[in-house]
C-alpha cells in the first residue's frame, strides 16, 4: 500500500514561493563568507553613503539600506565563484568557502545569491513609491542585468590571460587590462551610482551622471590592490603566502607592465611554469620576482605612480562639487593612502 502523498497539492503550487525561506543547508557557504569581516571594512557601502551624500541626497535610509544590501549580496556572491576559478584556499584570512562545503554547493549557493539580490533590486521601488511601478522595476532589472554581464565578461578575460600561455608571450596592452578592471572591479561601484541616480529627483533624468567617476573608482579599487598584494605584508598573512597574485598567474598590472618590458624575466618563467603548489613552497624565486619587478622594470612603482595619478583625476572630479572635507573626497584619499 502507497503513502497518501498529497500529490495535487504540490503540484498545484506555485514552485517559486517567495514567502518561503530558503534552507540554511544550501545557504551555508554564503552565510559562512558573509559572516567573516571584510579586509576593506565595507568600503562599497561607505562610497554608496558618500555618492548619496554629495549628489543625491535621498533621505530614505530604508531605501539606501536596500541597494547596500543589494550590492553586499552581489559582492559576497561573486566572491564564492571567484575563490572557485581562482583555486583559493583563504579569503579574509580564512579557508575558503568551497573548500569547507565542497565545490558544486559553493557554485550554487553563489549563483542562488545572484538571483536573490536581482529579487532584492526589483522590490526598490516600492521602498520609493510606496507601490510597484513595472517602468522603474523593469528598468532597475536592466542595471543590474548589465553589470553582471559586465562582471562576467571582464571576470573571464582576467582567468583567460591567466591560463592561456600565450597571454604570457604576447600580453595584453595596459589600455586592455585597464578596460578589463573597468568592466569587472567597476561593476558594484557603477551598481551604486545607477542605482542612486534611478531614486534621484534632485536633477532632471539623463541630464547627468557620475558612472565616469564610478568607473574611476572601480580602476583605482584594483590598481590598489594589485599592487598591495605583491607588497603588503597584512596581504600575505590573510593568504597564507605572498605574492598571491604572482602564484596564481594572474596578469595583474605590476606584473603585467613587468612582462611588457622586459625580454626574459624571473616572471616571465614563473607565469609559464603554471606550478603553483612549487610556487607556493618556493618563496626565495617570489621575492626575486618581486625584487625584479622592483629594481628592474619599476613595475611596482610605475603602478604606485598610476595610482595617484588617478588619485588626483578623482580628486579634481570630486572638487568641482565638493569641499575638500565631504566624505567621498575623504574615502578616496584614505583608498589610496598606499
Amino acid at each position: 500500500m502507497t503513502e497518501d502523498y498529497d500529490i495535487e497539492a504540490l503540484i498545484g503550487s506555485t514552485a517559486s514561493d517567495k514567502t518561503a525561506a530558503l534552507p540554511d543547508c544550501i545557504l551555508a557557504p554564503y552565510t559562512y563568507l558573509e559572516s567573516i569581516p571584510s579586509n576593506n571594512k565595507n568600503v562599497r557601502s561607505t562610497f554608496l553613503q558618500a555618492f548619496n551624500e554629495l549628489y543625491y541626497h535621498i533621505t530614505n535610509q530604508e531605501l539606501i539600506s536596500s541597494i547596500d544590501e543589494v550590492i553586499s549580496i552581489f559582492h559576497n556572491a561573486s566572491l564564492l565563484i571567484d575563490d572557485i576559478e581562482d583555486s583559493s584556499n583563504f579569503r579574509r584570512g580564512l579557508p575558503t568557502a568551497h573548500t569547507q562545503f565542497g565545490t558544486p554547493l559553493t557554485i550554487n549557493s553563489g549563483n542562488l545569491m545572484y538571483f536573490v539580490a536581482l529579487q532584492k533590486a526589483t522590490q526598490l521601488p516600492q521602498l520609493y513609491k510606496s507601490h510597484i511601478d513595472p517602468q522603474l522595476s523593469e528598468k532597475v532589472s536592466g542595471i543590474l542585468v548589465d553589470e553582471m554581464l559586465n562582471l562576467h565578461h571582464g571576470q573571464g578575460l582576467d582567468i583567460y590571460w591567466r591560463d592561456a600561455k600565450e597571454s604570457v608571450t604576447s600580453p595584453p596592452t595596459i589600455e586592455q587590462y585597464l578596460q578589463m578592471i573597468m568592466n569587472k572591479t567597476g561593476g558594484l561601484f557603477r551598481l551604486s551610482v545607477r542605482l542612486l541616480e534611478c531614486f534621484d529627483e534632485s536633477t532632471p533624468a539623463a541630464t547627468t551622471t557620475n558612472t565616469p567617476l564610478a568607473n574611476l573608482l572601480g580602476i583605482i579599487y584594483q590598481i590598489r590592490d594589485d599592487y598591495l598584494n605583491l607588497v603588503d605584508p597584512n596581504y600575505s598573512h590573510m593568504k597564507g603566502y605572498t605574492g598571491e597574485d604572482l602564484i596564481e598567474g594572474k596578469l595583474s598590472l605590476p606584473i603585467l607592465h613587468c612582462l611588457l618590458n622586459s625580454q626574459d624575466s624571473p616572471i616571465k618563467h614563473v607565469l609559464l611554469m603554471k606550478d603553483r603548489e612549487v610556487l607556493k613552497s618556493n618563496g626565495e624565486l617570489v621575492a626575486r620576482c618581486i625584487s625584479y619587478m622592483e629594481t628592474e622594470t619599476k613595475s611596482l612603482q610605475f603602478t604606485h605612480s598610476l595610482l595617484k595619478q588617478y588619485q588626483q583625476r578623482a580628486q579634481d572630479i570630486i572638487l568641482q562639487n565638493a569641499s575638500e572635507d565631504c566624505l567621498l573626497l575623504q574615502v578616496v584619499n584614505k583608498l589610496c593612502n598606499v
